[in-house]
C-alpha cells in the first residue's frame, strides 16, 4: 500500500495542515492514490480519498469497519467516561441498544407531531423576530443561529424550550463549545493523547475537558430530576430522548427487558453529552455558510423565493410536510451539505477484523480516515466541484433525483453504513425549515 514518508516518532504530523487536514490528504492522494497511509503519533491511519474505498469500507464491509479507536485516545476516553457513549464506543451490544433507543427517538422527533411541529415553530418565529429587529441594518447573525439550533436540541433531548439566560441553556452551550475544541483529531489537544501525563502541568486542552465534564455534571443532575418525576406521572405527551433513556434503564432495572445489555447510568449521561454536539454542531455551522453562499449568489436565492411563494405563500410558515413539494429547496440543502462538508473527516473507523480494501489487505485494528472532503469535491466526477449548483440534485424536469441516483450516493456528509450518524435525517429536516423560512421572509446581502 502507498505509505507517505515521514519522521520517526512524529510521523507525517509535521506535514499536515493540522487545521484541515482533509486538504492535506486530497493532494496526497494525486500522488498516492486514493487509498494511502499516514503515520501520526502512536498510529499508522488509512486514508480513503474517493467514493469507491469509502463506500467499500462503509458500507459494503461496514461490520469489519464498524469499531471506534480507543488505543492512545485519553481525550476521548475521558470525555466519554471509558467509551460509554454511542460516538466512541465499539459497535457492542451496549452500542445497539443505546443507539436503537436514540434513532427511534430521533425518528419521532422527525416525523413531524403537532406538537413537536409547534416548538420547532416557536422557536424558528423567534429567529425570524430577533432578524427582523435590525430593520434592515448589517449585523452578525451567527449567535442568533446557534441559540435556535441550541433550542431545538434541547427539545429532542429534554422536551424543553430555554430562555439564554436561564443557567440549563448557558450549560449547554458551555458543553458543546467545549468540547468541539478539545477532542479534535488533529490540531491543540493531540498532545495529550500521545502523552496524558501533560494534564498535570496546567495543559490548556485538559482544562477544557474537565470543564465540559463538570458542566455536563451539573446540567444532568439539573434535567434529572425533573426527568424522573415526569416518567413517575406517566403523562404520554412529555417525551424526549433522555425520557426514553431513562424508561429503557427503569425498566431494566425492574427486570421487564430481558435480553438487553444492562445499563449504567453513566451510559444515558455520556449519550446525553454527544447528542448535544452532534445535534448542534453540523446544522449551525452549515446555515452560517448558506448565508454567506446565497449573499453571493441572487439567482439561487430567487430561486428559493420563488418556490416559497408558490407553494407556501406568506399566510402561514413552513412545515416539514412542505418537503416533497418543494425540490429546489430540497436540493439547496444536499447541495450545502456536499459543499461545505462541515465534517470533512468522518468520525474516525478501525477494523475490527482482518479485511481489505481496494485490493489492499488490512489487519484488524487499523485507524480508518474517510476523507470526505475530498469526496466531495473531486473533480473527476463533480466537474466543477467548488461551484455551488443545487441543480446537480436535480432531474430535467426539475424534480428532487432519487436516493439511488449517482450524485445521491456520493453524497455522505453524515457518514455512511453501521455508524452512520443517526441524526442524519433530522438535520436535514432542520436545514430545510431554516433555508426555506429565510427565503420566504427577507433577502440576504
Amino acid at each position: 500500500m502507498p505509505r507517505k514518508r515521514g519522521l520517526p516518532i512524529i510521523g507525517n504530523l509535521h506535514q499536515m495542515n493540522l487545521g484541515r487536514p482533509e486538504l492535506t490528504f486530497t493532494e496526497w492522494g494525486k500522488e498516492l492514490g486514493d487509498v494511502f497511509s499516514v503515520e501520526i503519533p502512536g498510529d499508522t491511519a488509512l486514508v480513503l480519498n474517493s467514493f469507491d474505498a469509502i463506500h467499500e469500507a462503509l458500507v459494503t464491509k461496514g461490520i469489519c469497519f464498524g469499531g471506534r479507536p480507543q488505543e492512545n485516545k485519553f481525550r476521548l476516553e475521558f470525555i466519554s467516561d471509558g467509551f460509554k457513549d454511542i460516538f466512541f464506543d465499539n459497535a457492542g451490544a451496549r452500542w445497539k441498544i443505546l443507539r436503537k433507543t436514540a434513532h427511534r427517538q430521533v425518528k419521532m422527533f422527525d416525523a413531524g407531531s403537532k406538537q413537536i411541529e409547534q416548538l420547532n415553530l416557536n422557536v424558528i418565529k423567534e429567529l425570524a423576530k430577533e432578524f427582523r429587529s435590525h430593520d434592515g441594518v448589517s449585523f452578525n447573525p451567527r449567535e442568533t443561529i446557534y441559540h435556535t439550533i441550541m433550542n431545538l436540541t434541547t427539545m429532542l433531548l429534554t422536551n424543553k424550550m430555554f430562555k439564554q439566560t436561564d443557567e440549563e441553556f448557558k450549560l449547554f452551550t458551555e458543553i458543546e463549545r467545549l468540547s468541539v475544541s478539545s477532542i479534535a483529531a488533529s490540531g491543540k489537544g493531540v498532545e495529550l493523547d500521545l502523552l496524558p501525563w501533560l494534564r498535570f502541568f496546567g495543559n490548556s486542552t485538559y482544562k477544557k475537558l474537565l470543564r465540559a465534564k463538570y458542566c455536563r455534571d451539573v446540567l444532568w443532575k439539573m434535567i434529572k430530576g425533573e426527568i424522573l418525576e415526569d416518567i413517575r406521572s406517566d403523562d404520554k405527551e412529555i417525551d424526549s430522548l433522555v425520557h426514553a433513556l431513562f424508561r429503557l434503564h427503569q425498566s431494566q432495572q425492574e427486570g421487564n427487558s430481558p435480553g438487553t445489555f444492562p445499563l449504567e447510568e453513566a451510559n444515558l449521561r455520556a449519550t446525553f453529552a454527544d447528542m448535544i454536539v452532534g445535534a448542534t454542531t453540523t446544522t449551525s455551522h452549515s446555515f452560517y455558510a448558506f448565508l454567506n453562499i446565497i449573499s453571493q449568489h441572487r439567482d439561487i436565492q430567487e430561486k428559493l423565493q420563488e418556490e416559497v411563494d408558490r407553494v407556501i405563500g406568506s399566510d402561514r410558515y413552513v412545515s416539514v410536510n412542505d418537503r416533497t413539494t418543494m425540490p429546489y429547496t430540497q436540493a439547496a440543502v444536499l447541495e450545502l451539505l456536499r459543499s461545505t462538508s462541515v465534517v470533512p473527516m468522518a468520525i474516525p473507523h478501525v477494523t475490527l477484523e482482518k479485511t481489505s480494501v481496494s485490493g489492499y489487505p488490512i489487519p484488524p485494528g487499523v485507524i480508518t480516515l474517510p476523507n470526505l472532503w475530498a469526496m466531495h469535491h473531486a473533480q473527476d466526477f463533480w466537474g466543477d466541484p467548488h461551484a455551488f449548483r443545487p441543480e446537480r440534485f436535480l432531474d430535467d424536469a426539475g424534480d428532487l433525483v432519487s436516493a439511488s441516483h449517482e450524485n445521491r450516493r456520493h453524497l455522505m456528509p453524515f457518514g455512511a453504513g453501521t455508524r452512520v450518524c443517526l441524526g442524519e435525517n433530522l438535520a436535514i429536516g432542520r436545514l430545510f425549515l431554516l433555508i426555506a423560512t429565510v427565503a420566504q421572509l427577507f433577502v440576504v446581502e
